[in-house]
């Protein structure tokens, strides 16, 4: 994977981190974005190869600062990872300030990392992004988190749209994760059993992991060559 360089936001943990670690084990570079300061550290454990920013993607300010790191070492591929689940809220309880900020980091932060990637750039011959979608998404997600579920059902749409403006330049594609062992369950359930009592309804009687995820995303970035626009679950077989 010679001159290959992935920009991947929410780096710091959990998916995003995953796919970062398994880029660098392939040859490639990477660039870390996040709004955890714990990027650092987690850019530290892969070496040389990652760099790391702080960065919040909902921030247009931030977010340019972070484009101009990148003309050190252009990125070729892009991660769209990080997003936020938010609170909990029912319909007939909506407040504003919650709706607009997830809609901030998981729309309009995809949207400003996208169009700092391609301004930024370099060429490859194999110059792909991959969209982190939701399996919520598709089926609306867990009972108070329709405003998530319905941003990742933006994100399948704008996948879409992007695999088709961006051609034959750059593929895009996206995954709907399913129930994945990281940090962004405990934002959804109570406790671990909790978590865990849900590979009940999942065909392949387990939670999945978030190296799983990141297998599928490395075959998105460089194993699918003539696959562009669609979105692929990697959910144990759960719809």
């Amino acid at each position: 994977m010679n001159g290959t360089v992935v920009l991947i936001t929410g780096a710091a943990s959990g998916i995003g981190l995953a796919v970062a670690r398994v880029c660098v084990t392939q040859g490639a570079q990477v660039w870390m974005w996040d709004r955890d300061p714990e990027v650092f550290a987690a850019a530290a454990t892969l070496g040389e190869a990652a760099r790391a920013v702080v960065v919040d993607i909902a921030d247009e300010d931030g977010v340019a600062a972070a484009e101009a790191a990148l003309v050190h070492l252009p990125p070729t591929h892009l991660v769209n990872n990080a997003g936020m689940v938010g609170r909990a809220m029912r319909f007939d309880a909506m407040a504003a300030r919650d709706i607009e900020r997830v809609l901030a980091v998981n729309i309009t932060g995809t949207l400003l990392v996208t169009a700092a990637f391609l301004r930024a750039k370099a060429t490859h011959p194999a110059a792909g992004i991959v969209n982190m979608a939701s399996i919520a998404g598709l089926n609306g997600g867990a009972p108070g988190l329709a405003v998530y579920g319905a941003t990742k059902g933006a994100i399948i749409a704008l996948t879409s749209a992007m695999a088709r403006d961006l051609a034959p330049a750059l593929r895009v594609n996206a995954l709907a994760p399913g129930i994945i062992d990281t940090g962004m369950q405990d934002e959804i359930f109570a406790d671990r059993n909790a978590l865990q009592a849900q590979s009940t309804a999942i065909p392949l009687a387990r939670i999945g992991t978030a190296e799983e995820v990141a297998e599928a995303a490395m075959w998105l970035l460089f194993g699918a060559p003539y696959v562009s626009g669609e979105t692929i679950r990697v959910g144990g077989g759960r719809k």
